[in-house]
C-alpha cells in the first residue's frame, strides 16, 4: 500500500470485528457532489429523543431510506422508511460492488455544526446485520 493512495482499502484487525476502511471511496468532487444532492433533497426531520428521562431534540438531523417498508426504529423513535433515490442509489451500488453484500436500508446522519452529536452507545439489533458507514467530507464553520 502507498503511503499516499486514499483509494487502497486497509483492514482494520480488531477481535470480534472485519472492518474494512477506504479513506477516499469517493473522490472528494464526488464527495462534495454526493453531499450536496442528499443535503438539497432529504427531508431532513429533528426527533425527540428520551435521555435519563428527559425529553430533548435529538443533536442531529436524520432520514431514513428502505426498499421494503420495514420501519426502524431506536430509542423510543420510529421512523418510516422513504424508498431509495437515484443519488442513494448510486451510493448503495458502489458500497455493495466492493462489499459483495446486499444492502436494504440507510439511516442518513446530518451532524449541522459542532453542537450536533450522537453520544456513546450500543446498538441492540436482534439478529446479526453488517453495517457500512459513509462520511462524506465537506466544509464546516466550526
Amino acid at each position: 500500500m502507498s503511503l499516499f493512495d486514499l483509494s487502497e482499502t486497509i483492514q482494520l484487525k480488531l477481535p470480534n470485528a472485519e472492518i474494512d476502511y477506504t479513506p477516499a471511496f469517493f473522490n472528494l468532487d464526488e464527495s462534495r457532489e454526493l453531499f450536496d444532492a442528499i443535503y438539497d433533497h432529504t427531508n431532513w426531520i429533528e426527533e425527540d429523543i428520551r435521555v435519563y428521562g428527559k425529553v430533548y431534540k435529538q443533536p442531529r438531523l436524520t432520514a431514513f431510506y428502505a426498499n421494503n417498508d420495514k420501519a426502524y426504529g431506536y430509542s423510543n423513535i420510529s421512523m418510516s422508511p422513504q424508498p431509495f433515490n437515484s443519488t442513494l442509489n448510486t451510493i448503495k451500488s458502489k458500497i455493495e460492488k466492493a462489499t459483495q453484500l446486499t444492502f436494504s436500508s440507510c439511516l442518513l446522519n446530518l451532524y449541522r455544526d459542532g453542537q450536533d452529536s450522537n453520544g456513546w452507545h450500543s446498538d441492540d439489533e436482534k439478529e446479526p446485520v453488517s453495517y457500512t458507514h459513509l462520511t462524506l467530507p465537506t466544509k464546516r464553520i466550526v
